[in-house]
């Protein structure tokens, strides 16, 4: 029983590590948290922590039998359509077309729409799903059977990691310096952002034997 509340804890902390790594949760919440503050981030993450929990549900039931399918090419073809959306949304109105669009800059989304579109970052990640499978299997399979509170502690201990480690991040985008600098520099910053997205579309749909 010890080596299995050791492996939930090694998980979740790798969890909260990874978010760090380059992906469109992480361009995605780090935008929102310097545009929009701290509780726009928090609705983000909610949404990204839900996409988690789902697909932690989906891997503790069938493991990787869902990426083995034939037709799971279109999860990837349905993300690459999310983040080319994504990267059109955040891509900076000085760049796009008039006067009018340009005073949008400063409007904030409503929460609820911050949410949904938090869910559909992370759950049209097929990225995401291979994280979790990768980070998953191995102690499922070591525990799942055996122990019947292992796969329920699974999936609440990796989805408080995941809003605890996201709202972490997002309260520390926070630091005025931070802040102000993005002020300064928003449309090249975001700008950025919204390459980097449009750019993980191009390689979601020319993934190898895809």
């Amino acid at each position: 029983m010890t080596e299995a509340v050791v492996s939930l804890i090694s998980v979740s902390l790798l969890l909260i590590i990874s978010q760090l790594s380059p992906g469109p949760d992480l361009f995605y919440v780090v935008r929102t948290s310097l545009a929009q503050g701290f509780r726009a981030a928090c609705a983000v993450v909610t949404g990204i922590t839900i996409g988690i929990t789902i697909q932690l549900c989906i891997v503790c039931a069938v493991g990787s039998w869902l990426l083995e399918q034939e037709w799971s090419r279109w999860l990837l073809y349905a993300a690459a359509a999310w983040f080319l959306h994504l990267a059109w949304k955040i891509m900076p109105r000085h760049f796009r077309a008039s006067e009018e669009i340009r005073q949008e800059v400063t409007e904030r989304e409503p929460l609820p729409r911050l949410l949904w579109q938090g869910f559909l970052c992370n759950i049209l990640n097929p990225k995401c799903t291979l994280f979790i499978c990768g980070l998953c299997l191995a102690p499922l399979q070591a525990f799942g059977d055996s122990l019947g509170w292992f796969k329920p502690a699974l999936v609440v201990s990796m989805a408080l990691a995941g809003q605890g480690g996201w709202m972490l991040w997002s309260g520390l985008l926070q630091w005025s310096p931070l802040r102000r600098a993005y002020a300064r520099h928003s449309a090249w910053v975001d700008l950025v952002f919204a390459l980097l997205l449009a750019l993980m579309a191009v390689l979601l749909v020319l993934q190898p034997g895809f």
